[in-house]
């Protein structure tokens, strides 16, 4: 009887570590980067790399745009001036992303800055509801040279009702505030968020806004469909606070009698 009896105690065993594995998971965002910009020189960005130090109970998770130049939309064929009808002008980029929601999710958000922020209703309109459960913006702007692409974000607007935050900057000589306030349109109340002095960036520790970004980042509520009840991100939750020891101690009794079977 003791091969069955040690078999069973060692999926036990996995089973328990892998549960307790799960509940120590940090939230993830993953993150997109402007045009042009590498998914490593975002990750390098002052902006960003504010937010990491403030926010740690995060794990940034930095994709890249799949087209030449890091773009994550081409532009249309005849130029900027002259939109395209193609809903599926963007494909490779929502692959790229849709092969790392699969193997490096489940995620919290997703964040993007200026072309990737224009992107985040992309992606959130081909992406299963409830893939996030909030989005932030900064820099952003509606795709109105991709009028396919753009057709399909305002029939899945607004998302599952998932709360956005946008972010723009009032020295923004790159995005006009009014396309940043364009794009906050298709979400329901979203946080609007304008510096006085910021530009194309996001946001660092010295803008006068900055607190408030880290502050809707930290504590987040979910409305709509998706389900309800607030979710801390700044640390990662438990059902209770003496769950990881039951795991430890289960996992430990478990090995004992492991030990003696053999």
């Amino acid at each position: 009887m003791r091969p069955p009896l040690l078999l069973l105690l060692l999926g036990l065993v996995a089973r328990r570590s892998e549960n307790f594995a799960h509940a120590q998971a940090r939230p993830k965002i993953l993150c997109l980067h402007g045009g042009g910009q590498s998914a490593s020189a975002f990750q390098s960005d002052p902006g960003m790399m504010a937010l990491r130090s403030d926010l740690s109970g995060y794990d940034f998770v930095y994709a890249s745009g799949a087209y030449p130049g890091n773009l994550w939309i081409r532009d249309p064929p005849g130029g900027k001036g002259a939109a395209t009808t193609d809903p599926h002008w963007a494909s490779a980029s929502m692959t790229a992303l849709d092969t790392i929601v699969a193997t490096q999710g489940p995620f919290y958000g997703i964040l993007g800055y200026s072309q990737g922020s224009a992107f985040v209703p992309v992606y959130l309109s081909h992406a299963p509801a409830g893939t996030f459960h909030v989005a932030f913006m900064f820099c952003g702007y509606l795709t109105t040279t991709h009028t396919g692409i753009l057709n399909q974000v305002n029939a899945a607007s607004p998302f599952g009702g998932i709360p956005a935050l946008i972010w723009m900057g009032a020295n923004d000589y790159t995005i006009a505030n009014s396309l940043s306030q364009q794009q906050a349109t298709i979400f329901t109340t979203p946080t609007v968020i304008a510096s006085s002095s910021g530009g194309h960036a996001v946001p660092t520790a010295s803008d006068p806004t900055y607190s408030q970004v880290v502050a809707f980042m930290q504590v987040r509520t979910r409305n709509g469909t998706g389900g309800g009840g607030s979710v801390n991100v700044g640390t990662p939750k438990s059902s209770s606070s003496c769950r990881p020891l039951s795991n430890i101690a289960w996992i430990a009794f478990a090995a004992a009698a492991v030990t003696k079977l053999l």
